[in-house]
């Protein structure tokens, strides 16, 4: 009798969302909507090193979300490579124009077997322009893959794009930002066992 293969696995997945809002009406235009993500090294290699990490003494630890970011480029001709490790044509000086507010969303349990969380980074009207093509997701992962590594005292991880979404990945269509209404950027994480 052949043996049974297990098909337990978790995904991860990072789902974008990105609406202009009418400043007026408040009503929202989606550009993009629930796509999903392309994970590269420096997150891969991130949550490796989380796993293996041993001790985190006293001090504090500023790591992956602490002042994260999203950026925005223009290139629509560039796929996401495993090594891809910043945006091809970023809208404003490398690594971008960094977003006018950053938020988070609480952490949810929308089903059983399903974790979420989420980065909003709000855009205010005027403050950016372009042809959207490429959008990254910047945080500050651990970046440490010696087995049972610790940290201690005051240490703050270096902020790295974990993930990219682009127009030459055949994620979405490029956009033109509306310069007279806010842009926000959702970019969800969700863990769920499939």
């Amino acid at each position: 009798m052949p043996k049974k293969v297990p098909t337990d696995k978790v995904v991860i997945k990072g789902i974008v969302t990105v609406y202009q809002e009418d400043p007026e009406t408040g009503e929202r235009i989606y550009l993009v909507k629930d796509k999903e993500n392309h994970w590269v090294d420096a997150g891969l290699k991130g949550l490796v090193s989380a796993l293996i990490c041993d001790v985190v003494e006293s001090g504090y630890v500023r790591a992956w979300s602490y002042d994260f970011k999203i950026y925005l480029g223009t290139d629509t001709a560039t796929t996401t490579g495993h090594n891809t490790t910043a945006l091809v044509s970023p809208i404003g000086s490398a690594p971008g124009t960094p977003p006018d507010h950053t938020d988070g969303c609480d952490i949810s349990n929308p089903s059983t077997g399903v974790w979420e969380i989420c980065y909003i980074a709000i855009w205010y009207a005027g403050s950016i322009s372009g042809t959207v093509g490429e959008m990254a997701l910047y945080l500050k992962p651990f970046d440490n893959l010696t087995p049972h590594w610790t940290v201690s005292g005051n240490v703050e991880f270096n902020e790295a794009m974990v993930s990219r979404l682009s127009v030459a990945d055949g994620d979405f269509s490029a956009f033109t930002i509306d310069t007279s209404k806010s842009l926000t950027v959702e970019w969800k994480i969700r863990i769920e066992f499939a």
